[in-house]
């Protein structure tokens, strides 16, 4: 059965058994130059092939390595001033071969500060002179003066007296504070009034230093996301009395901050199939939640995630259930929505978010999901963090496809560590990829569609993914780092079948987790796993400008059998689906994968039955973009 139709079966499972494999091919590393695969190589990635560090084949090489930190934060919110105050002591370790002379901290929220670089407007009063405010910066319980902290853009350039050398760590401590904006449409964040909060890129971070560009240097202007180290985390939060804290992480004192009753609620939750609430509104109003009414401090840890959101609120609503992610372990993720009484859809959203992690974990990508726990807040975006999700509310709109493309995002690129600010379609995509087709399975549909490439592909808003995201603005960046390679991995998984396209999801996955993998450890890694050269794929659809379309040329009859000549008139590869239907009633679906073009040939001839007469052919499917669908069609 071709893979579109068996995608179309399995729309209406809301269940599949992952498959196992039980057989997986070992090849052996090669620190070689990938120039042979026959890929455009990219002139600054060779040292990272010549150092050893990543491997022709796609796989890390001897000499990978990547730096780390682990944080220590405290911090408190004024929910009246959006005041937020903070100290931290990051313990960060130089695994690289090089000696460091410089530290460098990214502050995100600087993207307030007055002069700071910026991709669209924010509201002219959350502007501030200073933006983050930095203080008792130490390095090594030595005090660092101001001429050696060198601020620009959204980020703080500590200098070291005494260098960092390979293989070493370092102890930074340092105090910050600063005001959250009060702008409800805030990128990413939201504190519209004094109680309900979400708050990202809220402490001093450590950049990355990798193996490819040494210092990470592109600052957060509100569209390019993430790119983080992994890292351990150790928060604790304050509010005032009757706020609720929840934060990436395992909540480490609930019994002591929680009523017994409560307790026991979200310690049931944990091994619950059902949802059921935690508590709700009215539970916080009438005093019915917490042991004390007194400010509470609330500890968070997570440990090797890229990053740590949290979210507070006062009068907000808790659902939660959990789900198995790990047949083999038994292994089961705590899964919660956090929402406002007034919100629509809402009280679907915790069930939807475990039946999504249930399928990701068995069927796409048919990977265990990785965290102990998830939390989907009521927000004003639609946004992913590790662990947590801040979603606008839809409405009356379905909220599945949002709920499960923000909560897939926990594969990429957390558990891969994608640098989005250079190549977002190495997780947007994904994820665009995913909220399709998994969407379809939940709600028993057959309606998902791509993201509108056809409408777009070869126009100059088309541009080629591998065209770095920090030189994109909308909508080019969108159609690169979403549409494209939604619809590229879409026609993937139609061109391997899903076994293969799993043993090579799965494989990578493997190299790759709690890794930063480059496009080309990607291309690579599938082109290994699958046992074929997919070069002729990877150029068209991620390198060069084109765009897709295939059209029905002609249709001939020789000796009472039908030939249907099928056309490439675009530049990218797509699949052949054709549906015809013949003068006796009956109707065939005939379909190559996009293999059909790839010693790059234009025509293909597609062979009828003998004795069917056609009546009307048709040319495509929901799934395959085709920017010219005026010549998909004959009648007889």
């Amino acid at each position: 059965m071709c893979t579109f139709a068996l995608l179309n079966r399995l729309a209406n499972t809301v269940y599949m058994s992952r498959l196992i494999i039980g057989c997986i091919l070992v090849i052996a590393t090669s620190t070689a130059s990938p120039a042979q695969s026959g890929l455009p190589l990219l002139r600054n990635y060779t040292k990272a092939y010549q150092n050893g560090t990543r491997a022709a084949n796609g796989m890390p090489g001897p000499n990978y390595w990547q730096n780390r930190a682990s944080y220590t934060i405290e911090a408190e919110l004024n929910p009246a001033t959006r005041a937020l105050t903070g100290a931290e002591t990051v313990v960060y370790t130089n695994n690289s071969p090089d000696t460091l002379r410089t530290l460098r901290l990214k502050l995100q929220a600087d993207r307030y500060r007055k002069g700071a670089p910026r991709s669209g407007d924010v509201a002219a009063s959350d502007v501030t002179e200073n933006g983050v405010l930095v203080s008792n910066v130490q390095v090594n319980n030595v005090p660092v003066p101001a001429d050696k902290q060198n601020r620009f853009t959204t980020f703080l350039d500590i200098k070291l007296d005494a260098p960092l050398l390979p293989r070493s760590s370092a102890t930074l401590r340092l105090q910050w504070a600063y005001t959250l904006p009060a702008d409800e449409g805030a990128a990413r964040e939201y504190a519209g009034d004094s109680t309900v909060f979400f708050v990202p890129y809220w402490y001093p971070q450590m950049a990355v230093y990798d193996d490819v560009y040494g210092w990470a240097d592109f600052p957060y202007t509100g569209l390019q996301e993430f790119y983080h180290d992994f890292a351990d985390y150790d928060i604790t939060l304050r509010m005032p009395a009757g706020f609720m804290v929840w934060a990436t992480g395992e909540w480490q004192n609930p019994e002591a901050v929680l009523q017994p009753a409560v307790f026991q609620k979200w310690k049931a939750a944990h091994a619950a199939e059902q949802v059921a609430a935690i508590f709700t509104e009215n539970d916080l109003m009438t005093g019915r939640v917490f042991a004390k009414n007194t400010p509470n401090a609330f500890r968070y840890i997570a440990k090797d995630v890229p990053d740590a959101a949290f979210a507070a609120s006062n009068r907000y609503n808790w659902d939660a259930t959990s789900v198995e992610v790990d047949a083999k372990t038994k292994r089961r993720t705590l899964v919660s929505a956090v929402y406002d009484t007034r919100s629509e859809d809402y009280y679907r959203v915790c069930r939807i978010a475990a039946d999504g992690i249930r399928l990701m974990s068995n069927w796409l990508p048919g990977y265990p999901f990785p965290y102990p726990c998830l939390t989907v807040f009521n927000g004003n975006d639609g946004m992913e963090y590790p662990m947590f999700c801040n979603d606008a509310s839809q409405g009356k709109r379905d909220p599945t496809g949002l709920t499960v493309h923000e909560t897939a995002h926990t594969y990429f690129p957390f558990m891969m560590g994608i640098n989005e600010q250079e190549y977002a379609w190495m997780d947007e995509g994904w994820a665009s990829f995913f909220d399709v087709l998994l969407t379809d399975s939940l709600n028993h549909t057959q309606k998902g569609r791509l993201r509108g490439y056809e409408r777009v592909a070869g126009t100059d808003s088309d541009v080629p993914p591998m065209v770095r995201s920090r030189f994109l603005s909308n909508p080019s960046y969108r159609v690169a780092s979403y549409v494209r390679p939604q619809a590229a991995y879409t026609t993937l998984l139609d061109l391997l079948g899903y076994e293969k396209f799993h043993h090579c999801m799965v494989g990578y996955m493997d190299r790759w987790k709690g890794k930063h993998p480059v496009p080309y450890d990607f291309f690579n890694s599938w082109s290994d796993l699958s046992g074929e050269n997919l070069d002729w794929y990877w150029k068209p659809w991620f390198f060069e400008w084109g765009f897709p379309d295939i059209g029905i040329g002609n249709v001939s009859e020789n000796k009472g059998r039908y030939t249907v000549l099928v056309q490439k008139v675009g530049t990218q590869p797509i699949p052949i689906h054709l549906t015809v239907t013949y003068t006796d009633g009956t109707v065939d679906v005939l379909h190559e994968t996009a293999a059909a073009w790839k010693t790059g040939n234009t025509e293909k001839t597609i062979t009828l039955p003998k004795g069917k007469t056609p009546k009307t052919i048709s040319l495509g499917d929901r799934l395959i973009p085709d920017t010219d669908t005026g010549n998909n069609t004959w009648n007889r």
